[in-house]
């Protein structure tokens, strides 16, 4: 949808926010503006839930192997402070980086992401969720980092909306994989 240049992907996503289209045609149109602004083998939307300490994903190009509806336990991380509580972009350029913040590297690893661009959304100051980027190593190195605030900020409403339809606790929470 979006081969142009990054004011007109923002500019179409806040219109298509302003019409009250539904996330999960935003998530799609976010897809395609991250995509040309920054590239990517997977995008996922995850949305934080800070009580219980769980990721849930409410968006993924790759179902195959990050489905929708999938959860992850949130444990005490260097990626966890930065990223969840410090609102700040966590760029990883190689596969050890990959290892070194994601229990699932290796399915990661084995379907070619081996840089990641983790960008929280925040509301008022407070992570609700992220939006994240995976490619091929170094990826992200050049990445313009006040763009993707800008792509985050745009999330915010579709975010609460899917994070609502989205039961991240229930009595199964066992086998969940950790971040």
């Amino acid at each position: 949808m979006f081969s142009a240049s990054p004011i007109t992907a923002i500019t179409s996503l806040a219109y298509s926010l302003h019409c009250g289209e539904a996330p999960d045609v935003f998530w799609k149109n976010l897809e395609c503006a991250l995509h040309d602004a920054f590239g990517h083998r997977l995008f996922t939307v995850l949305a934080y839930d800070s009580q219980n300490g769980l990721l849930g994903r409410v968006y993924s190009t790759r179902p195959d192997f990050n489905p929708v509806g999938g959860r992850k336990r949130v444990t005490k991380s260097m990626w966890t402070r930065h990223v969840l509580e410090d609102g700040k972009i966590f760029r990883g350029s190689t596969r050890e980086d990959i290892k070194a913040v994601f229990s699932d590297y290796e399915v990661l690893w084995a379907n070619g992401c081996e840089s990641v661009l983790n960008i929280p959304v925040r509301k008022q100051g407070v992570t609700i969720g992220s939006l994240n980027l995976l490619d091929g190593p170094g990826q992200y190195n050049d990445a313009l980092i006040e763009l993707a605030y800008v792509f985050a900020q745009l999330s915010v409403i579709p975010l609460e909306a899917s994070r609502a339809a989205l039961p991240l606790l229930d009595n199964d929470s066992g086998n969940l994989e950790e971040v």
